[in-house]
């Protein structure tokens, strides 16, 4: 009991001490990028890796524990999302996916622009905004796209219609998110979405035909195969959000001490040459 009572204090003096931290907001940074890196690991997996889960699951405990109070109901909404992801049906995990990451990138908007107004980093807080708002218009149309995909499955009048529009609107928001300087596996992957998207809206108005992205793999439906596809616009959202991270924290490595311990390893930073 006393032992437990003296591990309670020292914890609590822990996060006292953490919060008085100057570094807290760049250790805070970190965690987010580790956030991130494994939310991406887990958006393309139609089979969840339970490995992959608890790492994403630990990295939300983790960031919530040494979260100010004003910060810590949007973990534990994000926590909400995740908490029982794989015992979900596959349309129901797709939407908590898709919850999760709009939590996470406003999580990381949160955080990003005070620390560079801090630093008085204008350069870098012009050009991490600019990333940012491209990112949030091609996560709504994402989203509208995913809705859309309902209706059709579920044979809605004019569902055909409304999913054609906003293939075409997702292809314009992925060809702007080009625009930024993105490494070459990353446009790789953007051309392959809008080339999919494309053939899917071209062959639509050409036939007037339910439409089905890229033929299905086998023993996957046209459902199926879009919620994939949407899952796969999410993990460039998080590979370009990962990117921006590692390029702002170039400068500024992580705190290594007893106090700040990151659970999640990161990964290397990328060459932005």
């Amino acid at each position: 009991m006393v032992g437990a009572l003296a591990l309670g204090i020292a914890i609590v003096v822990a996060v006292i001490l953490y919060r008085q931290r100057p570094d807290w907001p760049l250790h805070q940074l970190h965690e987010l990028r580790a956030l991130l890196q494994h939310a991406r690991e887990l958006a393309a997996q139609t089979h969840i890796a339970s490995s992959d889960y608890q790492h994403l699951l630990s990295q939300i405990r983790q960031l919530h524990h040494l979260a100010t109070q004003a910060q810590k109901p949007m973990y534990r909404l994000l926590f909400h999302h995740l908490h029982a992801l794989p015992q979900y049906d596959e349309v129901t995990q797709a939407r908590m996916k898709n919850r999760a990451l709009q939590h996470i990138i406003y999580l990381v908007d949160e955080a990003v622009p005070p620390f560079l107004i801090a630093h008085n980093d204008e350069a870098s807080l012009s050009h991490y905004q600019h990333v940012w708002y491209a990112v949030l218009e091609l996560l709504q149309t994402r989203q509208r796209y995913s809705y859309a995909s309902i209706p059709l499955h579920k044979a809605t009048p004019n569902a055909s219609q409304s999913l054609n529009l906003q293939q075409q609107i997702l292809v314009k928001r992925l060809c702007q998110l080009q625009h930024l300087n993105l490494e070459d596996s990353l446009n790789t992957e953007i051309d392959r979405l809008i080339s999919q998207l494309s053939n899917d809206a071209e062959r639509a108005l050409a036939t007037e035909a339910p439409l089905a992205t890229e033929k299905p793999l086998a023993n996957e439906t046209p459902l199926a195969s879009r919620l994939a596809l949407s899952q796969r616009v999410n993990a460039v959202i998080l590979t370009v959000l990962d990117n921006c991270l590692a390029d702002l924290l170039a400068g500024f490595p992580a705190p290594q001490d007893d106090i700040f311990n990151t659970l999640s390893p990161l990964h290397e930073p990328r060459n932005s040459a």
